[in-house]
């Protein structure tokens, strides 16, 4: 599995997205392999030009990596310029790929192909299009569990992120974040004691989602490395392991504090008790 986290923040008046995500892959579509990748997972679709926008999978690699390819292929050919023209592109590659799981799980091994059900001419068995519909279904909801896409997408006025799986799209932009993975429960702990929504500045957004990346380490199939970008409508910037690295550092003194601090209220209290 993995963990892939993004927040909408905001920079004065410029809307924005952090994102951040292990490197952790998954191979093999049962049972499947798990291992720390040398590359990151957050591909970028659009970079600047009014529109900036990225992804993460979570899930089986080889299926996230044809729904991100045949992404690129349609941003390619498609100029995209609004936030739901780019989360159409994500989601039109995602059931691109459920019709090929499709017709090569289901169809194949009938003699038949997607196009023939289309063809009002071609005589198909009832018998024959309950079954294809039923194991059709089935598939589906598999790979709404076998790949999930975390889309992060940021204009000059606006930002959205989206959680797209199983043919579907979830926004997840009023609330603010969204999290795909292994780790998702431990993350979102970190944005609701927080209290986060899409109202934060750009400062506490990259440290919620540092925060919560590194809650969700805590989980089995959740890599130890981060990526993390910040995401605007002029450009998509990549934070350095450096950079990284001092935050984890900023991270660490803000809980030192916080622990500081406590103790140090319950100290007062029990001497005022006395």
């Amino acid at each position: 599995m993995t963990v892939g986290i993004g927040a909408v923040c905001e920079e004065g008046e410029q809307p924005e997205v952090v994102v951040a995500a292990d490197r952790m892959v998954t191979v093999g579509q049962t049972g499947g392999v798990e291992y720390e990748d040398t590359s990151t997972k957050i591909e970028v679709l659009l970079d600047g030009e009014g529109i900036s926008a990225a992804v993460v999978g979570s899930g089986t690699s080889t299926i996230i990596d044809s729904i991100i390819k045949t992404a690129r292929d349609y941003t390619a050919q498609n100029r995209i310029e609004t936030i739901g023209g780019a989360k159409d592109i994500v989601l039109s590659a995602y059931k691109t790929q459920v019709q090929e799981s499709v017709q090569n799980r289901v169809l194949s091994g009938m003699g038949y192909k997607l196009a023939d059900f289309r063809d009002k001419e071609q005589d198909i068995p009832t018998e024959i299009q309950k079954e294809v519909l039923s194991a059709s279904s089935e598939l589906r909801q598999k790979m709404a569990k076998q790949a999930q896409i975390l889309l992060a997408v940021a204009t000059e006025n606006n930002a959205a992120i989206y959680l797209i799986a199983g043919n579907d799209y979830s926004n997840f932009s009023d609330i603010g974040y969204a999290i795909i993975g292994s780790g998702t429960d431990s993350a979102r702990l970190t944005f609701i004691r927080r209290s986060y929504d899409s109202t934060c500045e750009f400062p506490e957004s990259l440290f919620t989602v540092a925060e919560a990346k590194s809650q969700a380490e805590e989980r089995q199939g959740v890599g130890q490395d981060m990526d993390l970008v910040r995401i605007s409508g002029k450009s998509i910037n990549k934070f350095s392991n450096s950079e990284i690295k001092t935050i984890r550092k900023r991270l660490s003194d803000i809980k030192t504090a916080e622990m500081e601090a406590r103790q140090n209220v319950i100290t007062d209290w029990g001497r005022n008790t006395e």
